[in-house]
């Protein structure tokens, strides 16, 4: 679940700023480095890091292009000696995550030469040399790294994948949902049953009589014909949905805000099928966001996932929960079926989420029964279901976050409603969540249990 992550304490009780559940997060994640041994089993730290140092200096205007390709250039400089020292603590190494880095790897010279093209219209003599120079090294450091993947790293990797059904439950555990394993199972189970009945219903709307399989067709052919077609119009579905939110007063938008839709950077394409969202550097004054969307050809087989309908209903919730799919289209965002549609098997994708990271990692799946389940139940290309399941396979106990919050997010609205009866306000209950941070919803629960208490104070003395 993907958070406004800016914070303001103003908006907080000190008992919630100083939760615990920060030292829980610090748990999280010492589960997932020493006893899952993520660091030791994964090759991808190379590309990956040097991809991510790179990124945001490219992409965010925080200072002069010129400043920021001589920043580019000097962590260049030092990435073959990094990339070099990741190969000591690649100790018992999973084979598909052996894979994907070797993928990462050999696609992040692409990013290299967009990097390289903008320094030659941008700078000249010496700072121009400089920054090819540091291209040029570490490319072939990166040749090197891939190398060692395919002749050293791969022959020694495991198959197995998965953390054990012991160290799931506790990383669910520290992560505070107030849900158990199987209670976020049965959760996953009563949402896919319940939304696949919802989607027959849904394709009976689109075409009378058609099966949810001809509705599906009819709202992924209705697509541009070409990716800079689908680049365009996602870029005006977020402009359309910011607009909404300010006009229906539903939320208050941070100061100096903007959403840059972009493609996906080529080194992350292999894990990011569809579209990611990169948010804004907390302390930048210009709150820079990203909304990447993974180009594909302009052939209409490829661009079937990019359909108007699917890129309308996902510009709505990227950046903050599922729940704002649902609270979008209560307020009249869109009420046309074939988005309603597109919403309900995105629920089914995240259904399957559920299931899939509590059954791979426990153990009862493989991967490619978890690509089989994505695209028998959802629909889903299995191009993009491949890409989906790598994902899942490194991030034990976050992909069933996206279902769950909702449900959570859902479940506290309807108890801040009661608490608050007249003086409750959508805006007043998405900007608490907002500007709290991305914190468990134990605490902002605790949060809303101090707003209905000052709030039933300030009716008793009639104020």
């Amino acid at each position: 679940m993907t958070t406004i992550i800016c914070c303001r304490k103003a908006h907080m009780r000190p008992k919630s700023r100083n939760a615990p559940g920060s030292k829980n997060f610090s748990a999280s994640w010492k589960i997932l480095i020493e006893k899952a041994s993520l660091l030791r089993s994964a090759s991808t730290a190379a590309s990956d890091a040097v991809g991510d140092s790179l990124f945001p200096l490219f992409m965010r205007s925080f200072a002069p292009l010129a400043k920021r390709l001589a920043s580019i250039t000097g962590r260049l400089e030092r990435s073959p000696a990094y990339i070099e020292d990741t190969k000591d603590r690649i100790r018992t190494p999973v084979r598909m995550w052996s894979e994907i880095a070797l993928e990462a790897t050999e696609r992040l010279p692409g990013f290299l030469h967009v990097i390289e093209g903008t320094g030659k219209e941008n700078l000249t003599g010496p700072e121009r040399a400089r920054l090819e120079e540091a291209i040029a090294k570490t490319e072939e450091a990166l040749r090197r790294h891939a190398r060692w993947i395919k002749e050293d790293v791969l022959p020694r990797s495991k198959v197995t994948l998965g953390i054990g059904a012991a160290k799931f439950r506790k990383l669910v555990r520290l992560r505070e949902l107030g849900l158990t394993v199987d209670e976020i199972y049965a959760i996953g189970k009563k949402y896919l049953r319940e939304s696949k009945r919802t989607l027959a219903r849904l394709a009976n709307e689109i075409k009378p009589g058609a099966s949810v399989e001809e509705a599906s067709e009819i709202v992924k052919s209705d697509h541009p014909s070409r990716f800079e077609g689908a680049l365009e119009y996602t870029a005006k579905a977020m402009a359309d949905a910011k607009r909404f939110i300010v006009e229906h007063d539903l939320a208050t938008l941070p100061p100096n805000e903007e959403l840059n839709v972009i493609e996906t950077p080529s080194y992350l394409r292999h894990v990011i099928p569809f579209a990611a969202y990169n948010a804004p550097a907390r302390f930048e004054a210009r709150k820079q966001g990203f909304y990447m969307v993974t180009p594909v050809e302009d052939k209409p087989a490829m661009l079937r996932e990019h359909s108007y309908a699917g890129t309308r209903n996902t510009a709505v919730h990227e950046g903050y929960p599922d729940y704002c799919e649902d609270m979008m289209k209560e307020a009249g965002f869109s009420a046309d079926p074939k988005t309603k549609f597109v919403q309900m098997t995105d629920q089914i994708w995240r259904a399957c989420r559920i299931i899939i990271d509590v059954d791979l990692h426990s153990g009862k799946m493989g991967f490619d029964e978890a690509v089989d389940l994505l695209v028998r139940e959802s629909g889903m290309e299995r191009p993009g279901a491949i890409a989906e399941v790598k994902r899942y396979t490194y991030n034990p106990a976050y992909q069933l976050s996206y279902l769950i919050g909702k449900h959570l997010i859902l479940q506290l609205r309807r108890d801040v409603k009661k608490g608050l009866g007249k003086k409750y306000s959508e805006k007043l209950y998405h900007d608490t969540i907002l500007y709290a941070g991305s914190v468990p919803m134990k605490y902002v629960r605790e949060i809303f249990d101090y707003k209905v208490k000052d709030l039933r104070k300030l009716s008793k003395a009639g104020l």
